[in-house]
């Protein structure tokens, strides 16, 4: 791939795409190995979006059809912030093309498409980043080093949990998020596969899964103030059993109708020598159990994981932390590995094994049977 000494990017979407524009035109103030960032173009459904997305963020010009981004010779950069729907036939347009690619989650609307894509992208000899941003919150890579130091001891068991209540009115569409075809699936493709990532990176992948599903709202308004009722087909809640090799066990449980929730993400696993603990609302903490203290000490230890970024600029390591700086880190990490060539950790791959838990969470929720879930995430 042609690398050129500015990264000239050009986003497609700008729904979340508003953020990722926000941690691009930011990220070389944190990190003084990266090249300068430039927003050249932005991709958006409408004309009318697309300027304001310019006038928002800086890009230098709009367009409401992707692929003049693919084709355009001053972008060596792409980043996809689209509905699930669509990311089967960009991703598969960015790969054919020598730019490095950045998608949002999940990799695709379905495993099928999934499988497409990783085997399209190993044919080319071609990968990309997937914006599992949560892994870049330093108390998760704090966590993931004690777990791969085996300080928690054999882990016994897991609860991943990611609540929000933004879809608790019933009088607020959910869009294409309400129909299968075109989302996959409702806080099972989501949320969940953030959850997925975090289980897979921080413990590794479950071998069977069991899971229920349940659309509480069954009707929505069409759009917002329309009269019209359209049904909803996507779950509102999700509890998946998860069971990996060793006899660990967990669940993974996420909810978009949770009254009291914000953006609530949790993380707690159970080891035979200690335990941790962490959530999303009180981000700047590890929670860390020693299990070889005495009953009578038993208890919490708080550690500060702030903004513990090596390498890192601004803001200094004690700091309290946001959301917004997850996704900075993340395509530092991104910009670093592309201009060095190097795989990108989370890549399609991860992308594919993520998409074989959520699929095997519908067959499961379905069958009410246990699914295995080796099979599913090979590409064939």
């Amino acid at each position: 791939m042609a690398h050129l000494e500015t990264t000239r990017v050009g986003l497609i979407g700008y729904g979340i795409g508003k953020v990722y524009a926000a941690a691009l035109r930011n990220v070389e103030l944190y990190y003084a190995d990266l090249p300068p960032v430039q927003l050249i173009a932005v991709a958006t459904a409408s004309e009318a979006s697309g300027k304001l997305a310019a006038a928002q963020s800086g890009f230098l010009r709009s367009t409401t059809d992707y692929r003049e981004l693919l084709a355009s010779d001053d972008i060596n950069t792409l980043v996809i912030a689209t509905p699930h729907y669509l990311h089967r036939e960009m991703l598969l347009a960015a790969l054919a093309t020598d730019k490095a690619v950045y998608t949002d989650k999940p990799l695709a609307n379905n495993l099928s498409e999934a499988r497409e894509i990783v085997a399209a992208a190993r044919a080319l000899g071609r990968d990309a980043q997937l914006s599992f941003t949560l892994r870049y919150c330093p108390a998760i890579q704090h966590a993931r080093e004690l777990l791969r130091n085996r300080d928690l001891g054999a882990i016994y068991a897991f609860r991943l949990a990611y609540y929000r209540s933004s879809y608790r009115s019933p009088e607020k569409p959910l869009r294409w998020k309400a129909e299968m075809a075109k989302s996959g699936g409702g806080v099972l493709s989501d949320l969940v596969p953030h959850l997925a990532d975090l289980l897979i990176w921080l413990i590794g992948m479950p071998e069977q899964v069991a899971a229920q599903t349940r659309t509480f709202i069954q009707e929505r308004p069409a759009m917002k103030g329309s009269s019209e009722k359209i049904h909803v087909e996507t779950d509102d809640h999700v509890i998946i059993q998860a069971a990996l090799p060793g006899g660990t066990i967990g669940t993974i449980e996420s909810g978009r109708l949770i009254a009291g929730a914000i953006s609530n993400i949790s993380v707690e696993v159970y080891g035979s020598k200690g335990s941790l603990r962490w959530n999303g609302m009180d981000p700047n903490y590890l929670y860390v159990a020693d299990g070889s203290k005495t009953d009578s000490e038993q208890g919490w230890q708080q550690i500060p994981t702030v903004q513990r970024y090596p390498n890192a600029l601004i803001p200094g390591a004690d700091v309290p932390i946001g959301g917004m700086r997850y996704s900075i880190a993340a395509f530092a990490d991104f910009l670093r590995k592309t201009r060095a060539k190097q795989p990108y950790d989370p890549g399609l791959e991860q992308g594919l094994h993520v998409q074989a838990v959520i699929e095997a969470a519908v067959q499961a929720a379905q069958s009410g049977t246990w699914i295995v879930t080796k099979s599913l995430s090979d590409s064939g």
